[in-house]
This record gives C-alpha cells, sequence and structure tokens, in this order.
C-alpha cells in the first residue's frame, strides 16, 4: 500500500472522546483519543510514502528533507 504526507502540524494536546458522550467535532469518534492540531501547514505537492499513517509517527531523515523543500519557513 502506497500513501502520502499532505502536510505538516504541530500537536498541541488531546483528550479521549468517552463513549455515549455527544462528539466534540463533526469528524470526531467515540471512545478514542482525538489529537489537538495547530499550525497545519499543507504541502503543495505530496510526497509519496511506503504506507500510510493515521497516528503520529517520526518521519524519516530523508522524508524531513523532502519537507522542508517545500516549507522551508520551518527550517530551524
Amino acid at each position: 500500500m502506497t500513501g502520502a504526507v499532505l502536510g505538516v502540524a504541530r500537536i498541541t494536546g488531546s483528550h479521549q472522546g468517552p463513549d455515549g458522550s455527544p462528539p466534540c467535532s463533526p469528524w470526531a469518534q467515540t471512545g478514542v483519543w482525538h489529537l489537538l492540531l495547530d499550525d497545519v501547514q499543507e504541502l503543495a505537492l505530496p510526497i509519496p510514502i511506503e504506507r500510510g499513517q493515521l497516528g503520529p509517527w517520526r518521519p524519516s531523515p530523508d522524508l524531513v528533507t523532502q519537507v522542508l523543500q517545500q516549507l522551508p519557513r520551518l527550517r530551524p
């Protein structure tokens, strides 16, 4: 399966959606952890990767280089 990186974001918090409670947003699922994101930056061109990830994960150095080519202002 092939995935793609579409953007980057800063994780600023998290909370759990308790079972049986109303969703905290139109996209939320109950009973799971939700990440709060800030500084979301869309990439102009998707970067293909071997497989997609929905949760947080550590990018490879090569992927970081490719992201920084598109978003140079994120460079430390």
